[in-house]
């Protein structure tokens, strides 16, 4: 459990904020003069990662890691947000403030930084240990998953939303997180084609046998960071409570963006932020939710315009975060400039 303590822990925005003092470029160039810390912001331009995380990449000690964590979030070049009794770190992405691009300048000299290669590989280690204790936990249960969401979010209270949210006559529609494939038969209302993507083998066993046959289903089993189709394909694109199931968040709405087609629609459906530690035990959970405010700040990120954002209730403790997007521009072309 992560028991860091910081100014910053139960806030988190890619704004981030600034250091008050007058001091503030001096701090921030003192915080990337140690070997640690810079190691630090190497290991977070892959992803965020919590306390107990980045000690384990480091090799290193709690109380020295979380040392280096404070002075790099006082400095304004991190922000950490809380999930439930864990922080993660990430870099603080706000180009209008010169700690934003003093990250940028060490980083732009990632081959040359120290342990480089070892804590590239450790990282990878890292997140391919988040997305196997998620695999595992699919393939475990094949087609008994409508079952169990049902037992915390029944699907048909945000079904309707999505339907709604699609454009009618598609030509592909893609599925992301698409499990034993509970929402194709509905998505089949709205495009000629639906792309089913799922992790874990068993799910996508399932998913193959129910709609072996129809020519229209075409089901996969792929990473979402890695999306097997051709870039601006896709006319839209749903990712219906999994979310909070992937490693690394931001890596799948940059793919979203590099799959859909100019203007296409991006539904994203998940849990809005909460506290139910369960959720990481019983459910693989690997976040608990998101604010609105992030993931808003992530479809800025990403070349994506918000259209529609709800906050749904349910007879639970959650809450529902709907929303529709649509990709404004092609993120190859805005880094090409």
């Amino acid at each position: 459990m992560d028991s860091l303590k910081t100014d910053t822990d139960n806030f988190y925005s890619p704004a981030g904020t600034v250091p008050s003092s007058e001091n503030a470029l001096m701090r921030a160039f003192k915080s990337v003069s140690d070997e640690t810390r810079v190691r630090i912001l190497h290991i977070l331009s892959y992803a965020d990662f919590s306390v107990n995380e980045i000690v384990e990449i480091l090799s290193m000690g709690q109380s020295s890691v979380s040392r280096h964590l404070k002075i790099l979030t006082d400095a304004g070049l991190l922000s950490a947000r809380r999930e439930g009794s864990w922080v993660y770190y990430s870099i603080r992405n706000a180009g209008k403030y010169f700690s934003y691009d003093l990250t940028q300048l060490v980083l732009s000299y990632k081959e040359d930084l120290p342990f480089r290669e070892i804590d590239q590989k450790n990282v990878n280690l890292s997140l391919q240990n988040r997305e196997s204790l998620s695999q595992e936990f699919f393939d475990d249960l094949g087609q008994n998953w409508e079952k169990v969401q049902e037992e915390v979010l029944d699907p048909k209270i945000y079904r309707d939303r999505i339907l709604s949210s699609l454009p009618a006559n598609s030509d592909l529609v893609l599925d992301l997180g698409c499990g034993p494939g509970g929402l194709i038969p509905y998505l089949l209302s709205k495009s000629n084609k639906i792309l089913g993507l799922d992790s874990s083998s068993k799910m996508v066993e399932v998913a193959k046998k129910e709609f072996q046959g129809n020519p229209r289903v075409d089901i996969q089993q792929a990473h979402l960071e890695q999306i097997p189709v051709s870039d601006g394909s896709s006319d839209s694109v749903v990712a219906s409570m999994v979310l909070h199931h992937v490693s690394h968040p931001p890596k799948i709405l940059e793919e979203i963006n590099r799959a859909l087609k100019l203007g296409g629609t991006f539904c994203l459906v998940d849990l809005v932020k909460h506290n139910q530690e369960f959720m990481r035990e019983k459910y693989a959970d690997l976040w608990m939710g998101f604010e609105p405010e992030l993931i808003q700040s992530w479809l800025r990120s990403y070349g994506f315009e918000l259209i529609e954002q709800d906050s749904i209730s349910t007879n639970t403790v959650f809450k529902i975060l709907f929303i529709k997007a649509t990709k404004k521009e092609d993120l190859h072309v805005r880094n090409s400039n």
